[in-house]
């Protein structure tokens, strides 16, 4: 992630891989084959002694990796040695693993982050045969949360597990106290700045903030669909696609364009934080658009004050649409000795049975399941919030993601941290924006 170092961290903390999943039979039959003939094949696969090797780059640590997968995987598969590495230090980085040729089977990593580091070291394999064979139904995902990887020029490299989608929070205290009514599902990003100039005062010594943005996931997760990279000339597309230029405008420029929010931000530098800090621990900010996520891996300070959360706003060219989902992705690698164990796995991952455990923490499914949905937040600290806010919008379609992504986004976000303090203007971010970009891509080949 970007350029500051202190917001990088914390980001890598909040979603350190936001990871989700699901399993046949339960229900409604929607996985491929029917519930008993499906249920007798994965038993006999669980009679088989297997061992499945999950490795992610991310720094999960292996008691996240336990309660969110591995206990239940356990469960599921008794005959199945589950084992994870995790990136611990000297020796287990990704680089370092493919040149020690250790084996794992299932790699995992968010959108951007899995092509990055997966398919940068060719670790991925086209999967399109084994679900085939082990009957995996593509057609209980949602679409756009799939699209991404089945119209990759790699093949199916990768099953999503769990998704993450963005959300207005908002600090009910602050509304209460300037009396301002609380954001409603379904307002566009007019609506929230009107909202916002109404929150924006001082009171004492405290300049109170309505909204201000957080570039990094809007660039992430744009709602345009914007490809970072052009995927046929492998390209920055930042000086090219007019989308780009509204995309500053409407997102980052126009809800900074107050002195006090500019000063705000620029504060914010000077302190090494950030509006994620000034939202959920400093409490100057009433609104923040911001990953799901935060929730339920921040607890204890989320639980310290009064909050609640409606849907992401949209563009009024764009109604009904919010952002890109933010995907945890899962896939078998071309290293992976034991390839079959390893599909009966991801197809428990992806069954209701599976993604109804993950909604009940608080992690977004990516079937179709209305009572999977229906589930979601309900075992967490926070089961009263506005939980189903977040399938309130569409979400946007997701492009085809290239191994630069994440790198390009950090020279995007940079400029455009400027351009939101007024330090450039729109016509400089984006060329210097392209400039930069086409440096390090140049040298990121060589």
């Amino acid at each position: 992630m970007p350029k500051h170092a202190k917001a990088s961290a914390f980001l890598t903390s909040v979603l350190v891989t936001t990871l989700l999943a699901g399993c046949g039979g339960t229900g409604n039959g929607q996985n491929g084959a029917s519930g008993t003939e499906k249920n007798e094949k994965m038993d006999t696969a669980n009679n088989e002694p297997a061992e499945v090797i999950f490795y992610s780059h991310s720094g999960l640590a292996p008691e996240q990796f336990n309660n969110r997968y591995g206990n239940k995987l356990r469960e599921k598969f008794p005959n199945y040695t589950i084992q994870y590495i995790h990136r611990s230090g000297t020796g287990t980085g990704i680089a370092e693993m493919v040149t020690a040729k250790t084996p794992f089977d299932i790699y995992f990593a968010n959108v951007g982050s899995f092509e990055n580091e997966a398919i940068q070291y060719g670790l991925q394999s086209d999967m399109t045969e084994l679900l085939k064979k082990h009957q995996v139904d593509l057609g209980r995902f949602d679409p756009s949360i799939i699209g991404g990887v089945q119209s990759s020029p790699h093949g199916l490299y990768a099953l999503p597990i769990h998704t993450d989608t963005m959300a207005l929070y908002y600090n009910k205290d602050l509304f209460d106290k300037f009396g301002v009514e609380y954001p409603k599902n379904g307002m566009t990003w007019d609506e929230v700045y009107t909202l916002s100039k109404r929150l924006t005062r001082k009171d004492g010594d405290t300049q109170y903030i309505g909204y201000a943005p957080f570039s990094t996931y809007m660039f992430y997760m744009n709602p345009y669909s914007i490809p970072v990279v052009d995927g046929k000339t492998e390209q920055p597309t930042i000086n090219k696609d007019s989308r780009w230029r509204s995309f500053y405008q409407k997102l980052l420029i126009e809800p900074t364009e107050m002195q006090e929010v500019k000063a705000y931000l620029n504060s914010l530098k000077t302190n090494k934080s950030h509006v994620v800090n000034a939202f959920m621990k400093d409490r100057s900010q009433a609104m923040l658009a911001y990953v799901s996520a935060l929730a339920p891996t921040w607890p204890n300070e989320m639980k310290a004050f009064n909050w609640d959360w409606v849907s992401v706003p949209t563009l009024k060219e764009q109604p009904s649409v919010g952002v890109q989902p933010y995907t945890a992705y899962f896939g078998i690698t071309n290293i992976s000795q034991n390839k079959e164990a390893a599909m009966e796995v991801l197809k428990y991952m992806v069954s209701d049975e599976f993604q109804l455990s993950l909604a009940k923490q608080g992690y977004m499914p990516v079937v179709q399941n209305k009572d999977v949905k229906q589930a979601l937040g309900l075992e967490t600290a926070f089961k009263d919030k506005n939980w189903q806010a977040l399938f309130y919008n569409k979400m946007a379609p997701v492009p085809v993601k290239g191994i630069y992504e994440n790198r390009i986004v950090g020279v995007y976000n940079g400029l455009a941290e400027q351009a939101m303090l007024g330090t450039v203007d729109l016509n400089t971010a984006l060329r210097q924006s392209e400039e930069t970009a086409m440096i390090r891509l140049d040298e990121w080949k060589r």
